[in-house]
């Protein structure tokens, strides 16, 4: 006799993170199976001269960041083709240093909001069909195309503050993640993940410039080119080792009509380390910083994060 039933399935793996804070990091953008959920906690010591985000550069700013990035996804299909949906909101401290040119007295601010969040849609292109289960646990992995594009909110913002926490603008990014295999056997495996992506960004209106004459201006942001790398190698079932990569040029803003000269032309680089402590948990730790490149960009990172999957299943016996 056939007796219906419902199973709750739950998986842990982990989502490395490179020297930026929101990176999507290596395994993010591999098939995922149908109607899966997933959570991801996060947090991230970071010290720097960007935005918490990692795309807008102020050379004189120095920044001690604690990050507790929250991501949620979910995936269905569109027309037999892989779909994930996702969103993230970051509440944010930060404790930093504004060096001002004279007469004017360096600022220090310390702060806890949101910093810039993001919704998202991905769609499978090229080899990108909705897997099952248990497609998924077979492990194979297969050169596969999507089309990722997301819209990033502002985060907490006031425009009587020289530092904030958001950035005041919405930005429009576009990217098609690439994985692929590269070696495999048994249960130890390579693999490859490339993510190029562009950002466009419309205008923060409200830029605060002179603390004394509470003076503001108009701020615009050129196109911001990011390319992600990943290898990710799986020594077992248990331990994965990653090393990650980003590098990105472009980004300069414009205030009140001149250059600032704070363009991103810099690649920065991590190594991580996971293990499943039991089938519910997985804990990853990584650490690195900006490797190479022009311009005045500073950045390192500590990270660890924890993730949770969950998937309902219908069996019958």
């Amino acid at each position: 006799m056939k007796i219906a039933f419902n199973i709750s399935f739950l998986l842990f793996f982990f989502i490395s993170y490179f020297t930026y804070a929101q990176g999507d990091g290596p395994e993010s953008h591999f098939l995922k199976p149908q109607k899966m959920w997933g959570l991801n906690i996060k947090y991230l010591n970071l010290n720097q001269n960007m935005s918490v985000n990692g795309d807008l550069l102020t050379p004189n700013l120095n920044l001690e960041i604690n990050s507790f990035p929250i991501t949620l996804f979910h995936v269905f299909s569109i027309k037999g083709q892989h779909a994930e949906i996702v969103a993230m909101m970051n509440p944010t401290s930060i404790s930093s240093t504004l060096d001002l040119p004279n007469p004017l007295e360096d600022r220090v601010f310390d702060k806890t909001a949101f910093s810039d969040g993001f919704i998202g849609l991905k769609v499978g292109m090229v080899n990108g069909k909705a897997i099952s289960l248990e497609d998924y646990m077979k492990g194979k992995i297969n050169f596969t195309m999507m089309s990722y594009f997301r819209i990033w909110y502002s985060g907490s913002y006031d425009k009587d503050e020289l530092v904030n926490i958001g950035t005041n603008r919405t930005t429009f990014e576009y990217g098609i993640p690439t994985t692929m295999s590269l070696w495999s056997k048994g249960n130890s495996s390579t693999n490859l993940e490339l993510f190029p992506s562009i950002r466009f960004f419309t205008k923060n209106k409200d830029v605060l410039v002179n603390p004394v004459s509470n003076a503001s201006v108009e701020r615009t942001q050129a196109p911001l080119f990011v390319f992600e790398n990943h290898i990710i190698h799986n020594f077992n079932k248990k331990l994965r080792a990653t090393l990650n990569g980003r590098y990105q040029v472009g980004g300069q803003t414009t205030t009140d009509g001149s250059k600032d000269g704070n363009s991103f032309n810099n690649y920065g680089a991590t190594i991580g380390l996971g293990y499943q402590l039991h089938p519910l948990i997985y804990l990853h730790a990584d650490y690195g910083g900006i490797v190479f490149g022009g311009g005045e960009a500073e950045s390192n990172m500590f990270r660890f994060n924890v993730q949770l999957n969950y998937l309902k299943i219908k069996k019958n016996k």
